[in-house]
């Protein structure tokens, strides 16, 4: 739809759309109207798309309120573009519900209208502080939300949540339909204008008048579409010697042309030319499909019409512009946009945009079509630049010797980008690692995630990087012996989904009964969002493509599967879930054999908890499954005996990935922290010379294992700490400054690394371990004998007591302390050790040279200040709230002093050059910015 004005008009502001989310008193309001009222209806706030969040609330709502402005140097580029927001959006990280909910933003509720309120006190341009005469309100914009930013109210648009506009000024649009679509001929098509000031309105279509209306403020008629063809209406509206109008645009259409695709092409995107490409849809039983975009300027016409090759529909598009991204969507039934499910980037128009507000995070983000389209926006490029691979070929080290780093890229980083990653990489090379798992990086809602909300399966997600960055990354870690592992999530999508989309049940909000891709309720008692029917052939096909898809193109090494006892339609209870399912079976390993048919040593890594049976046979076909051990090590960790058995290690054959942390359970050291036996709480230096006990045997143990981030330095916030479960937690690279975090980490490196140097004693040597309940009071106890190398590893988790341990060496001579290099001989294999609590003792019979341990972090990890150069706000990065913040002219005068903020306003100084001070528990640091 487009707007057009031909002079200008005294402002005013008309509530015409959304229906009647919000409506204002008095009606009509311009810049200078003083104390208005904005009344929210939560009733009709997009009950059909989810967003609806805050019908069952009576106390407790806030408005994020903005505007979009024209003319001056703060002009909003788009409709999303906010200026002037009020207040920022609440967040447990930073802390800022204090400033996020105000009086001045509070919604007042009646029982017996059922509306909030929000009282305007002065006009718009005061209420928001907007003081440049240049800059022009066009519209207030708005979200409601709870006190936290859960909840959410907002408008509807084509079926998706939207921001909820009220325009500032004359206005005339199209209120029914309110955006371009297709119809069959001879049907015919309803048709509402509404103006905000009375006046002459005319509709016409292709050029010739339909019907007017005089001193009206809305004109309705039903218009019949005669012929097959492109229509385009006009609104035209005039009042005192103003004329304004809106544009929509329609095509009629008859029946499909049926034509076979060339070749039997797959669906997606297939590049013919360097200006030439083929879409192919799957979409059984719908009735039309036009592609709209960028080659047509998002006008729907009949050219574009896809062409029918029974449930698949196809088209090619020649002329293009070699390199050029193209943006488009495909328009189905006349009335549903949805993206392509095989692009390689989509775009987002609720959150691409904020991806680069603190960091210049991927910068080749294409812009979004503002006004032109609604939802997520597929993309195709010819002749795209080819990455240029520095290791074509990667030899991947030995899986079952793996000790692999579960990696969240959110909260790796400061910057939460691939670029501050990669240059973590050799710490972690350091460390020993020689697998990276990341957690979910394929396209999610939103993009402050654990990734587990996928909508696009070949589209890696912009909030970390683009696709370069990603192969960047992964490139990087191939070039220090590190493998790759994606964590992918295969048991279901979000409703962003495009599969979800085309089949939508907008009176449940869920996925219809007809939706061959997805079952309306999950078999199985686990499922979140949408679940999908894995006996459904092209439900494989997707996912086999996709499991191919990243391997050659990413070059990744291997993948951990989220939640496979989902993958079945076997209805099952808690009770039975986790029972022999051959069809569960079968599902999972037809996505494995399409992964090793592109990569035979394809590392395959499942999150099964079902029965040994199963996981047994999976294991047999060359699978791993995940081994959660964390109970045990957290016990332990809190130095009780009780339940600190690590016997679920130890598990043949060795195709179980054991760990003590994942993402997914509390930490063992937050707990250790919280709960742990005398000085184990009360003393933070002793707690953390512990780490290096569970490190040891979670990792001296054969089989591949892994570890959480920062577990090395005994990351120790709670799991539900920072607001909660999957909130952002901080990194914490500050606290290799620490001489106790950093002791914990060089400890953890040589172990880590030990086990690295010799993977063919871990893989072949002869094990024994005593690492039960019952083995506490005379210590727990690894051993190894190999030709290669002997290992014995001693450890005594008690809180506060020495123990005495009986080593029983496999062998007499000498032996070294793997921690100093001491030399240790032995005379009598079971001569008794004294071990203090907390100790750990590692001996290996002859000297191990390992290399340099963890480098010392530099200073700038912690505290640190950016951006350098802002008009508004300046952000704090420290490992806690706990600090204090200076603000000084060059001068050396105090102008402001904050403590415990992350986040700092600095708009009230003058344009110019300060120094800002941030102390804290891991140092002081200086920096100058530049107020803009």
């Amino acid at each position: 739809m487009k707007k057009s004005i031909f002079s200008l008009l005294f402002m005013l502001v008309a509530i015409y759309s959304w229906a009647q989310i919000v409506t204002t008193s008095p009606s009509f309001i311009d810049e200078t109207t003083s104390n208005f009222t904005i009344y929210y209806n939560p009733a009709t706030s997009a009950s059909t798309t989810g967003c609806a969040g805050l019908n069952a609330l009576t106390t407790g709502v806030y408005a994020h309120i903005g505007a979009i402005i024209t003319g001056g140097s703060s002009s909003s580029t788009s409709d999303t573009d906010w200026k002037y927001v009020l207040t920022p959006w609440p967040s447990a990280s930073p802390n800022n519900y204090a400033l996020a909910n105000t009086t001045k933003n509070s919604l007042s509720y009646n029982p017996t209208t059922k509306l909030w309120a929000l009282s305007i006190s002065g006009n718009i341009r005061e209420f928001l502080g907007i003081t440049n005469p240049n800059e022009k309100v066009k519209k207030i914009a708005l979200v409601f939300r709870n006190s936290t930013g859960s909840l959410t109210g907002k408008g509807s648009t084509n079926g998706s949540c939207s921001d909820i506009w009220i325009n500032v000024g004359y206005n005339v649009s199209f209120t029914a339909p309110i955006a371009d679509g297709v119809k069959t001929v001879s049907s015919a098509l309803p048709i509402t204008i509404t103006t905000n000031l009375a006046s002459t309105i005319k509709l016409y279509a292709n050029g010739s008048l339909v019907t007017s209306q005089n001193n009206a403020t809305t004109l309705s008629n039903s218009y019949t579409f005669s012929n097959v063809g492109d229509y385009q209406f006009v609104a035209e509206a005039t009042a005192q010697n103003v004329t304004i109008r809106d544009t929509l645009n329609f095509c009629a259409i008859g029946d499909a042309t049926n034509e076979s695709r060339p070749a039997n092409d797959l669906p997606g995107i297939k590049y013919l030319s360097s200006n030439s490409v083929r879409l192919v849809l799957h979409a059984p039983n719908k009735s039309s499909v036009l592609v709209i975009g960028d080659m047509n300027n998002w006008i729907p016409t009949t050219s574009n019409l896809m062409k029918k090759d029974g449930e698949y529909w196809w088209i090619d598009f020649t002329g293009l512009t070699a390199g050029q991204i193209y943006r488009f969507q495909y328009l189905v039934d006349g009335t549903i946009r949805i993206s392509d499910p095989y692009t390689e980037l989509a775009l987002d128009p609720w959150n691409d945009k904020w991806i680069n507000e603190k960091y210049n995070i991927n910068p080749t983000i294409p812009d979004y079509p503002i006004g032109k389209t609604e939802d997520f926006v597929a993309t195709f490029q010819t002749q795209k630049p080819t990455y240029n691979w520095e290791v074509p070929t990667f030899t991947m080290p030995s899986k079952d010797n793996m000790v692999i780093y579960e990696l969240l890229l959110r909260d790796f980083t400061v910057e939460r980008s691939l670029t501050a990653a990669i240059e973590k990489l050799d710490y972690l090379k350091n460390l020993g690692i020689t697998a990276i798992e990341l957690m979910p990086i394929q396209e999610f809602d939103g993009n402050n995630s654990w990734g587990y909300n996928p909508n696009h399966y070949f589209a890696p997600d912009k909030a970390y990087g683009n696709s370069d960055m990603y192969k960047k990354f992964i490139d990087e870690c191939h070039k220090r012996g590190i493998a790759v592992i994606l964590d992918i999530v295969l048991n279901h999508a979000t409703g962003s989904h495009p599969f979800a989309k085309l089949y939508w049940n907008s009176t449940s909000n869920q996925t219809a009964s007809n939706n061959p891709w997805f079952n309306v309720t999950a078999t199985h008692p686990y499922s979140v969002y949408h679940d999908f029917n894995h006996t459904y052939s092209e439900t494989r096909e997707y996912f086999k493509r996709m499991v191919q898809y990243w391997i050659t193109e990413y070059k990744i090494d291997g993948y951990r599967l989220d939640l496979t006892k989902g993958l079945t339609q076997t209805q099952s209870t808690e009770s039975t879930a986790s029972n022999y399912d051959q069809s569960r079976i079968d599902n999972i390993t037809v996505y494995y054999d399409a992964a090793k048919a592109v990569k035979n040593d394809v590392f395959f890594i499942l999150e099964h908890f079902c029965n040994n049976d199963e996981e047994t046979v999976l294991a047999n076909k060359g699978m791993y499954l995940w081994r959660n051990v964390n109970n045990a090590f957290s016990q332990a960790a809190m130095g009780i005996q009780s339940n600190s058995d690590f016997g679920g290690l130890n598990s043949l054959p060795r195709r179980w990935v054991g760990y003590a942390e994942s993402h997914d359970e509390e930490r063992n050291f937050y707990k250790a922290k919280t709960y742990g036996d005398g000085v184990i709480k009360t003393d933070s230096i002793y707690r953390i010379s512990r780490v290096p006990l569970n490190i040891a045997f979670t990792t001296l143990v054969p089989g591949p294992k892994m570890i959480w981030q920062f577990g090395e330095m005994g990351f120790d916030y709670s799991i539900d700490s920072q607001g909660g479960r999957t909130n952002p937690k901080p990194s914490t690279w500050g606290w290799l400054n620490l001489a106790h975090r950093k002791a914990a980490a060089d400890a953890s490196a040589k172990i880590i690394t030990l086990r690295k140097m010799y993977p063919t004693v871990f893989n072949e040597g002869n094990f024994s371990m005593q690492a039960g309940s019952g083995d506490w009071e005379s210590g727990k106890r690894i051993s190894i004998s190999h030709n290669d190398l002997n290992i014995l590893v001693l450890g005594n988790f008690k809180a506060s007591n020495n123990i005495t341990a009986f080593p029983n060496f496999p062998k007499t001579g000498s032996w070294y302390n793997l921690m100093t290099g001491q030399l240790y001989n032995v005379s009598y294999a079971n001569t008794p050790i004294e071990l203090e609590p907390g100790e750990l003792l590692i001996f290996t019979d002859r000297q191990v040279n390992l290399p340099n341990a963890t480098p010392q972090h530099t200073a700038s990890d912690f505290p640190k200040v950016y951006p350098t150069a802002t008009s508004g706000k300046v952000f704090i990065n420290t490992p806690t709230t706990e600090n204090t913040v200076n603000v000084y002219s060059l001068q050396g005068k105090m102008l402001l002093s904050v403590s415990n903020k992350l986040e700092i306003n600095i708009d009230f100084l003058n344009n110019g050059v300060y120094l800002v001070e941030v102390i804290c528990n891991e140092g002081k640091i200086t920096n100058k910015i530049l107020k803009k």
